[in-house]
């Protein structure tokens, strides 16, 4: 077989290439088979090429090395629970008429499932009650005040400046939550704080609490002649080395001021924290500023881009702005990365903001990066799938028990969630509930669950006037009207397909004057956050002595392709699969009047 290069890398050759290298429209085919960075940590099924085209169409045959989690097709089969699985999927071109086949391989990280069902958001309210509080959320946006719109963690109790502003909290992979907050009281002046205060909790609910104050721990240093220590929070660092050799460490940024010009505007600093966190070690090592002063800086890492984003406030000029890094920092922790790129600010309003905060969306390769429009009362939320391009969300309104400032989201479990609720009771809050798929095999000892946690339909109706009910058989008179509509109720993308070419995409659907035309049955498909459909069925008879029902053919098919679909899913469950007489897939063992697809 012939030696190749693209011919990108042949011309960068130029002159020193040693040897001549074949470059024909067949290996400019082979180049040209890209799947782009999502396959770093993918989220939703592949499209994969059949064939690419140069002088002609040369076909494209692929392969994974593990279809338990991925298909030859590019569709995810399966997830392990909280951590990415690496498949290689071998892309094999083929040219007929020379009779060669090259092969070109893919490393796909495919995306762990997050057993996360809901968003705390942990806040402080205002600037005359510097106190933690939390909040919880279904969606990220809209959000209940816990513990009755009450403080969680009272600060006269943990800090030395009796207030708690922007705490931050991180939940690292070695089993705890880690909170940093700016020990200030703003009654005595923006510059007044000194340092800051460090918590540590297994379940957010009970916390242990150290202080770190600057003018003692750096006594006869610059660092001591701090006036500002603002808005620290955490970064694990999976590649810090401890002396043990183990990996994994607290990382703590904050921004400095000094009031001895050695620090002359904020600049961002960091340390790394002791193995209990109970202290920072060593003295705080410059880790970005803009030139001026930079504050509230909130750092991600995108392992799509393999990029580390920074966001922070332009203090005095206004904005949010981002740069990015390769590095979280270099030479085991003892230098600062480059950061590099800055961006314009991304801010999708001209009102005042400080406070940014980014987090991820549940099982979704979407970002958030909120910020607090401190003058008008309210949290901006924006979105964005790359963490460059951000769109406008939603205004949520700062109001009543909910008050945030300066704070963090994260995601939690149902289970988080419900102890959480009982320690803190919070009414007028229904959480909800994700369940994680079923089982459909073992790989390396750990569990792998299906692709995605479908959401329940339940399918409510109602007759004329009457109430709901719960119900997939309904039988009406003619001329009633019916009303469909189905939950969850804040579901917004479904689709419906029934009877006289009935469609819609819309969540309720109101048929009037009905007649024997209108009946059959009713396919409602509906498509969650995170790309997960589930369908159901409602059957609707109407007694009209003209055109009378009758049990058409299809409804026999559309089961009957169901359990041949079934069959295939069953292969890669390796569990039956239950289905009612509508063809609805059952959660459990049939009852009576279901059967079993075996």
């Amino acid at each position: 077989m012939k030696k190749f290069v693209s011919l990108v890398a042949l011309l960068a050759l130029g002159a020193q290439a040693q040897e001549i290298v074949e470059v024909t429209p067949f290996y400019a085919a082979y180049d040209s088979i890209k799947l782009g960075n999502q396959i770093n940590d993918l989220y939703e099924d592949l499209k994969l090429p059949s064939y690419v085209t140069t002088d002609k169409k040369y076909p494209i045959t692929w392969t994974s090395s593990d279809t338990l989690f991925l298909g030859h097709d590019g569709h995810i089969n399966g997830r392990f629970v909280g951590e990415n699985k690496v498949v290689d999927l071998t892309a094999s071109i083929t040219d007929d008429l020379h009779n060669r086949t090259e092969k070109k391989l893919f490393k796909v990280s495919v995306h762990g499932f997050e057993p996360y069902s809901n968003y705390l958001f942990v806040y402080f309210p205002a600037n005359n009650n510097e106190n933690i509080y939390y909040a919880l959320s279904n969606d990220g946006y809209n959000f209940t005040a816990m513990n009755g719109g009450n403080r969680v963690v009272a600060a006269d109790t943990v800090s030395i400046k009796k207030g708690l502003r922007d705490p931050h909290v991180l939940r690292a992979p070695d089993g705890w939550f880690y909170m940093v907050n700016t020990d200030m009281k703003s009654a005595e002046g923006w510059s007044s704080n000194r340092g800051m205060v460090l918590m540590r909790s297994r379940d957010l609910i009970h916390w242990k609490h150290s202080t770190v104050h600057f003018p003692d721990k750096y006594k006869g240093k610059n660092f001591a002649n701090v006036t500002r220590v603002w808005a620290p929070e955490t970064f694990w660092d999976e590649n810090y080395v401890n002396k043990d050799g183990s990996k994994g460490r607290p990382l703590v940024y904050y921004s400095l001021l000094t009031n001895d010009g050695t620090i002359p505007y904020d600049k961002v600093f960091f340390n790394y924290t002791n193995e209990d966190f109970t202290d920072l070690e060593g003295d705080p090592i410059h880790f970005f500023d803009r030139g001026k002063s930079t504050i509230d800086m909130d750092i991600v890492y995108n392992p799509i881009d393999k990029l580390y984003h920074g966001f922070y406030k332009n203090e005095g000029d206004g904005g949010i702005c981002k740069v990015v890094s390769q590095n979280l920092t270099t030479e085991n922790g003892t230098k600062a990365p480059t950061w590099r790129n800055p961006s314009k600010p991304l801010q999708q309003t001209t009102e005042a903001v400080e406070g940014a905060g980014v987090f991820k969306l549940i099982n979704q390769n979407s970002w958030v990066l909120m910020y607090d429009c401190y003058v008008n009362g309210h949290y901006q939320f924006t979105s964005s799938n790359d963490l460059e391009n951000f769109k406008f969300v939603q205004n949520t309104k700062t109001s009543g028990a909910f008050t945030p400032r300066h704070g963090t989201i994260l995601p939690v479990t149902a289970e988080e969630t419900a102890a959480l609720m009982k320690a803190f009771p919070t009414s007028g809050f229904e959480p909800k509930v994700i369940d994680i798929p079923d089982s459909i095999g073992v790989c390396d000892g750990k569990k792998v669950v299906g692709p995605c946690s479908a959401t329940k339909i339940i399918p409510y109706v109602k007759v004329d006037e009457g109430g709901w009910n719960e119900t997939t058989e309904l039988k009406v008179d003619k001329g009633a009207t019916i009303t469909v509509g189905p939950h969850p109720w804040d579901g917004k993308n479904w689709n419906w397909e029934g009877p006289k070419n009935f469609k819609s995409t819309n969540r309720e659907n109101i048929l009037k004057n009905v007649d024997g035309d209108n009946s059959g049955i009713y396919t409602v498909t509906y498509t969650n956050e995170t790309g997960c459909k589930s369908v159901t069925k409602i059957k609707i008879v109407v007694d009209d002595p003209d055109k009378p029902y009758k049990n058409p053919d299809s409804v026999t098919t559309a089961i009957g392709n169901q359990v041949r679909k079934s069959h295939k899913d069953l292969h890669l469950n390796r569990n039956p699969i239950y289905f009612d007489l509508l063809g609805n897939r059952l959660s459990g063992k049939p009852r009576n009047g279901m059967f079993v697809v075996k």
